[in-house]
């Protein structure tokens, strides 16, 4: 678990083909201009209970942007080869879209460079595009089937909408899209001053993509969009900048925790030894997890640390902790009232003056009690533990 690349994909990984959605929507927010505004929106409850385990996901997500003139442009985003089927997915999102929004101006689709574009579907006619949507008999949820109820028996009306799509259609190949992010991060992030090494500025963007992808989780949770105009993202900006320096590594816990963090009992979690001292202190499931959150919130900041060059710093904050732990055993033995509960609950009451928030503190005790760790702590002494008296 000690291993920050380890998090960081766990955490996008999970996200599945949306990952790809998001960083390209950020590179969208990061060319956002006064009086614009950049949504993302999901279109349907497949949508919102699918983002984290189906590369499907792209099928169903909307990206807009609109100026102060209410000018609209919807695009979509493609990490694959778009085959005549992958197009027409597109086309039925976008068709869809023109019904609900019919002053949209641009539909751009965005596809990933070294993946291959098929125009079939955008110059086939509608007449064959509609020829195949009337024959499917695909289920009620699916998106062939949305557009097919729309259509029925109208065939000029979306001979119409597919006229006007295709009329404005507009392809680009994007290049790697970190490269595209970091590029416009370079003035708001400062990777230029002398402070500034690669480690906060790629630490600045990561946080800034965590909190994006943390609100439009909310927000797809909540059944509504995402919406960003220039003061929010100027405003995010500024609070990571402040947030990541040299001075304060303070990440976004609750960002942190929706994207990355477990929020199940896997088999490693229910074999490691941070989760059986928690049980030793007969805590419901749901605190348990928190807990664990907490240590691997921790985690991320001790690989920051290590990555900067700032061992001391994590030996300051584990010794600290070690000792906290100490006079906290020492002192529940004095009073006879030495219970695993009453261990955890003193210990992480004791600050730890290089951590900055209850979030570190907490995780730096979960992650003592690991396994092998040369300042071990535990809840319940256990055979084999390392004598702490």
């Amino acid at each position: 678990m000690d291993n920050e690349v380890g998090i960081n994909d766990a955490g996008l990984n999970s996200l599945s083909g949306f990952a790809y959605q998001i960083k390209v929507f950020i590179y969208r927010l990061t060319l956002i201009q006064d009086g614009q505004r950049v949504e993302f929106e999901t279109l349907d409850d497949v949508a919102v209970t699918s983002l984290h385990n189906k590369d499907s996901i792209s099928d169903y997500c909307l990206k807009w942007s609109a100026d102060a003139n209410s000018s609209l442009e919807v695009f979509q985003v493609k990490q694959t080869n778009v085959t005549e089927s992958v197009g027409q997915q597109v086309l039925y999102n976008w068709l869809l879209a023109y019904n609900q929004r019919s002053q949209i101006e641009k539909f751009t689709l965005y596809i990933a460079r070294g993946y291959s574009f098929t125009a079939k579907t955008f110059s086939n006619g509608a007449q064959k595009a509609y020829d195949v949507i009337m024959k499917s008999d695909k289920g009620s949820t699916a998106l062939i089937t949305r557009v097919k109820r729309l259509y029925q028996y109208d065939f000029a009306k979306f001979e119409s909408d597919y006229n006007a799509i295709c009329d404005k259609v507009k392809v680009e190949f994007l290049d790697e899209i970190n490269n595209l992010i970091n590029k416009q991060l370079e003035s708001p992030f400062h990777a230029t001053a002398h402070q500034i090494k690669d480690t906060y500025f790629e630490s600045r963007v990561n946080e800034l993509v965590t909190r994006i992808c943390a609100r439009i989780i909310e927000s797809a949770g909540k059944r509504i969009p995402y919406v960003c105009v220039p003061a929010e993202y100027m405003q995010l900006c500024e609070e990571v900048c402040n947030n990541i320096s040299p001075a304060n590594y303070s990440p976004d816990y609750e960002a942190f925790s929706q994207l990355y963090a477990s929020g199940e009992l896997t088999e490693e979690i229910v074999k490691s030894r941070e989760y059986r001292q928690l049980c030793h202190c007969n805590l419901q499931t749901t605190s348990v997890l928190e807990h664990l959150r907490w240590e691997q919130y921790y985690q991320n900041i001790r690989q920051h640390y290590l990555a900067d060059a700032k061992k001391e710093t994590i030996s300051k904050i584990e010794g600290v902790a070690h000792q906290n732990h100490t006079d906290v055993v020492l002192e529940l033995q004095l009073d006879d009232k030495d219970i695993p509960l009453r261990r955890l609950i003193k210990t992480k009451d004791r600050k730890i003056s290089d951590l900055s928030d209850e979030y570190s503190r907490w995780g730096t005790y979960i992650f003592l009690t690991q396994d092998g760790l040369p300042k071990q702590i535990s809840w319940k002494d256990e055979d084999g533990d390392i004598d702490e008296k």
